[in-house]
């Protein structure tokens, strides 16, 4: 009888095991399982799933708030599409094309009855209603900024071609333009103009638009790119800087490029409407392993370029003098393209009845601040190619204060491995939250994914990991997932069967 014993002890370990029954919390805790973002290491109490895949270069990404449908920016093919969850199960099952327009590269944004997209020279919009399936045609298009690209002084030829887009709470539209090269000569293209449109007259618009540099209020200097830009809950707004590459000074230890410039997370308040922010002249210390002047300096000191600073004018004490600092300076090098506040309150109004229960981020996060790191080009080891977050205080500051005691909390990054890049190519690019409290991250890598991160109602995620979904890069249509139960849960589903088996003949044995 030993052996029978031995066979149905075996078997009702494994049924036990494919029922989810006992042992440590796993991936069956999150609410889309099915779906898991395959090699995802989560920070404790998240989970994240592949929403849509095989988009075309996916950047800009909007959640529509009452429509169950997210509008994506697909660089690679000129256009903005629609994903639609019809049936709420957390993937997207139907696309729709909204918009098409030649060179349309990362901005997007919804507002006052209008979609907004940007390319390097032109910001345009189209009229949009929540749930739209059909394509606008060209002749409701209209042009909202222009030239943004021209020659000249004032103008942004080449160099860094994204210009992203945000409007406050007044109908403000806010339009970032990046450098012209690693280092310029002055900061003249380099900043956030801000325009006063509305979208309560006929005639919101000049006709042929707005001219980026004479009809733009100088909202923010001196910002190499400022490429993600998002407004907190008390209306200020904030954004994301890259650093400059290559920094080679002699005097703090020669080449220190691994190291610095850090990343910066600034906030834009009111009061400081036109100042500087540093770009080109100056850069933020992020490593402590700085030489001679730079011995026992804190993470967010702020130094010259080496280019500058022996012009006469441009030193360290004018940096740090006639500058704005960041509020927090990011490993360098990380990339971030995209930021997010989270407002657990909002997600609680807003939110479907009983949606939000189990897949809203968990409110102790109410406040923070999301990134998205696109990830490293000339860093040894590669860095960035995750989901960050920034602990913010009730009063609406980062916690600790100085920037010197700030860390940013890793959200999502790769966890198969010890480098940063992941195997499936997976690069964050632009983050949101939708009304339900679930953030979505769009990835212009070659899965051209969007993934969902979602709460897992407290009960955690087997130590933060989300293993091997299903679906993920297989589906055959862009942005879709194919049909049919999930190939996890049939595999379950078999394996339990099997165990059943086992488990029966094993007890008709000992009963004999």
């Amino acid at each position: 009888m030993a052996a029978p014993r031995c066979s149905f002890t075996a078997a009702f370990v494994l049924l036990c095991a494919v029922a989810g029954v006992g042992g440590a919390a796993s991936n069956d805790t999150c609410a889309y399982a099915e779906w898991a973002l395959e090699d995802a290491l989560l920070e404790d109490g998240l989970c994240a799933h592949v929403f849509a895949s095989g988009l075309d270069k996916p950047r800009g990404i909007w959640p529509v708030h009452g429509s169950g449908c997210v509008l994506v920016l697909e660089r690679g093919r000129g256009r903005i599409v629609a994903l639609h969850d019809d049936d709420g199960d957390g993937r997207a099952d139907a696309t729709s094309v909204i918009a098409t327009q030649p060179g349309v590269n990362h901005g997007l944004a919804v507002h006052g009855g209008y979609v907004y997209a940007s390319s390097d020279t032109t910001v345009w919009r189209w009229p949009y209603r929540a749930g739209q399936r059909t394509t606008s045609p060209d002749s409701v298009k209209e042009v909202v900024v222009r030239d943004m690209n021209a020659d000249g002084r004032g103008g942004a030829p080449g160099g860094h071609t994204t210009r992203t887009l945000a409007f406050d709470a007044n109908g403000k539209l806010y339009v970032s333009v990046g450098s012209y090269s690693n280092v310029d000569a002055d900061s003249h293209r380099s900043r956030i103009r801000r325009f006063a449109l509305t979208t309560n007259t006929d005639n919101a618009v000049p006709v042929g638009g707005f001219d980026f540099q004479n009809d733009g209020e100088l909202f923010a200097d001196g910002l190499r790119n400022e490429v993600g830009l998002a407004f907190d809950k008390r209306g200020v707004l904030w954004g994301v800087e890259n650093g400059a590459d290559n920094l080679h000074r002699a005097d703090l230890g020669g080449d220190i490029h691994d190291e610095h410039p850090a990343e910066e997370l600034n906030a834009f308040r009111e009061d400081d409407v036109g100042k500087h922010w540093g770009y080109p002249y100056c850069w933020t210390q992020f490593g402590t392993d700085l030489a001679g002047p730079g011995v026992g300096a804190a993470k967010g000191t702020v130094w010259a370029w080496p280019s500058f600073v022996n012009d006469g004018v441009h030193t360290d004490a004018w940096c740090r003098a006639n500058t704005v600092p960041p509020r927090v300076a990011m490993q360098a090098h990380s990339a971030p393209l995209g930021l997010a506040f989270y407002s657990h309150e909002s997600a609680l109004t807003r939110c479907p009845s009983g949606q939000n229960n189990k897949t809203a981020l968990p409110a102790n996060m109410d406040g923070d601040a999301f990134v998205g790191y696109h990830g490293s080009w000339n860093r040894s080891p590669p860095t960035g190619h995750k989901v960050v977050r920034v602990p913010m205080t009730s009063a609406g500051d980062v916690e600790g204060g100085n920037v010197a005691d700030v860390t940013p909390i890793d959200v999502m990054k790769n966890g198969k491995g010890e480098g940063a890049r992941w195997a499936n190519g997976l690069r964050p690019v632009d983050v949101r939250f939708d009304a339900c409290g679930r953030l979505l991250v769009s990835d212009d890598g070659p899965g051209g994914y969007v993934v969902m991160i979602t709460g897992a109602g407290g009960n955690g995620t087997d130590g933060g990991r989300a293993r091997v979904g299903g679906k993920g890069a297989t589906d055959p249509t862009p942005g879709l997932a194919t049909s049919g139960a999930p190939r996890r849960l049939r595999f379950r589903a078999l394996a339990f069967v099997v165990a059943l088996a086992l488990v029966s003949n094993d007890v008709r044995r000992v009963l004999a």
